[in-house]
């Protein structure tokens, strides 16, 4: 099997995941907010990634450039990305924030072709085009939030650009040493202590709480299942370029969709435009998936 293929399978193994994670994280609201639920996640996650590497050590991954990379890549994707995912999923809810997600490509398509010298094909452009257009007309549903506000949009607009930039320093770093296991553990670190800078800054009712049981295995199993996402992230970033793997990554939002409506079905509702752009952002996929294979 092809890289691009292997690339292509992974990436939406790692949507589904996505989506599952999302879906847990808008159900684990009612046990701590958003900065305790990502730094929970953190937790358990760390000393798998810690132990995984250890096993596996090899002396060449002492690169500084790499490590350098990695760091940037927890700092804005682990860090700060998932913060303020967890903060729109809290705030709006899956079905918003998910679709929302999806104009990710956009942003990262523009960063690998200035930086990373990627050139997509026709297919890809069309691609990212038709998960954009998806996404916006997913966002003509509304939902009853009692305590929305049109400022929590705010909110997916930091997460998108946040998760954008990692994405770049992921492949960055995946194009100088490519142990996304080691990359993992070293992104973790440095996410969890970006977290824990950032919760001195916070307001009270912002910064973590620990001493929930409820909490900790509700985002405990947010954790996990984020880190079967992260695994398959990076696996899918070494195998191919930024434009291919990240359009399919923004397709979590169909998934999400489709569990929202199951599992979330007395929190959020979903409308006709929420297929409709669902079938745009299934269009997208098949481009995708067409130009890799």
């Amino acid at each position: 099997m092809e890289n691009v293929q292997l690339a292509f399978i992974f990436a939406l193994v790692t949507a589904v995941f996505t989506a599952s994670f999302q879906v847990l994280v808008r159900k684990g609201r009612e046990y701590g907010n958003a900065l305790t639920g990502a730094l929970i996640g953190i937790f358990v996650n760390f000393p798998i990634l810690i132990l995984v590497s250890f096993v596996t050590w090899e002396p060449e991954w002492f690169n500084l450039k790499a490590i350098g990379y990695f760091i940037a890549t927890g700092i804005f994707g682990t860090g700060l990305g998932r913060f303020f995912l967890f903060m729109s999923l809290h705030k709006i809810g899956v079905a918003i924030t998910s679709p929302l997600l999806s104009s990710i490509p956009l942003f990262s398509a523009v960063f690998a072709f200035e930086l990373l010298g990627e050139r997509p094909n026709l297919y890809i452009w069309i691609a990212i085009i038709s998960v954009f257009v998806g996404c916006l007309v997913i966002t003509f549903k509304r939902e009853n939030f009692p305590d929305w506000r049109p400022r929590y949009l705010l909110l997916p607009f930091f997460t998108i650009l946040s998760l954008s930039i990692a994405n770049i320093f992921r492949k960055m770093s995946l194009n100088v040493l490519p142990e996304p296991i080691f990359g993992g553990t070293v992104t973790y670190g440095s996410a969890m202590l970006t977290l824990l800078v950032l919760s001195f800054f916070l307001p009270k009712k912002i910064k973590p709480v620990f001493n929930s049981k409820k909490a900790w295995v509700a985002y405990g199993l947010c954790g996990l299942v984020n880190l079967m996402a992260f695994v398959c992230r990076w696996t899918a970033t070494n195998y191919g370029d930024v434009t291919i793997v990240v359009p399919l990554f923004a397709s979590s939002s169909f998934f999400a969709l489709f569990l929202s409506s199951v599992f979330l079905r007395k929190m959020e509702q979903v409308t006709i435009w929420s297929y409709v752009g669902t079938i745009l952002i299934v269009l997208g996929i098949v481009l995708i998936g067409v130009s890799s294979f």
